[in-house]
């Protein structure tokens, strides 16, 4: 009967390593699956805050040189001189819009010359003034080409008198 005590008492720390042995192993599996989900997540996020054509083509952009301006103020007139880029995930698009060039040149004088000078000077007028600068000539060149144009207008240049 003591040898069956002393084979029990033998076993007993080789079960034990072996216990810890399949839990530490069952946690680094454990570590491992939750950190590649969080990578993919991490990934899938990042993904839906950029648009499709970003992840698969470089932008191009198109300058659009010196627009001056007079905008009408409380007290007298001032003038407003800017440049813009317009960008675009497309070289098809911005040629389209190099040829339609003198209609997309008025539409954003004619935006530009209904704005008044207090408008202009609030600060974070920026953002708002580009979005109306690109839904103005997405509209000229949907009535005009058929196409929408560009993804976004870009002002490189501001100075407001």
């Amino acid at each position: 009967m003591t040898e069956e005590v002393k084979e029990t008492k033998s076993k007993l720390p080789l079960i034990i390593a072996a216990v810890v042995l399949v839990v530490a192993l069952a946690g680094g599996g454990g570590w491992w699956y939750f950190q590649q989900q969080a990578k993919q997540q991490a990934v899938a996020e990042l993904a839906q805050n950029v648009p499709a054509a970003a992840l698969v083509k470089k932008p191009v952009f198109l300058p659009l040189k010196k627009f001056v301006v007079s905008v009408p103020g409380d007290d007298r007139l001032h003038y407003l001189m800017m440049e813009l880029s317009l960008m675009s995930y497309s070289q098809e698009q911005l040629d389209t819009v190099g040829e339609y060039m003198p209609v997309v040149r008025n539409a954003v004088i004619t935006l530009l010359s209904e704005q008044h000078y207090n408008e202009l000077a609030q600060p974070g007028v920026m953002k708002p003034l580009q979005e109306a600068l690109r839904g103005s000539i997405q509209t000229v060149m949907n009535d005009m080409a058929s196409s929408k144009g560009i993804d976004k207008v870009l002002i490189t240049k501001m100075v407001i008198q």
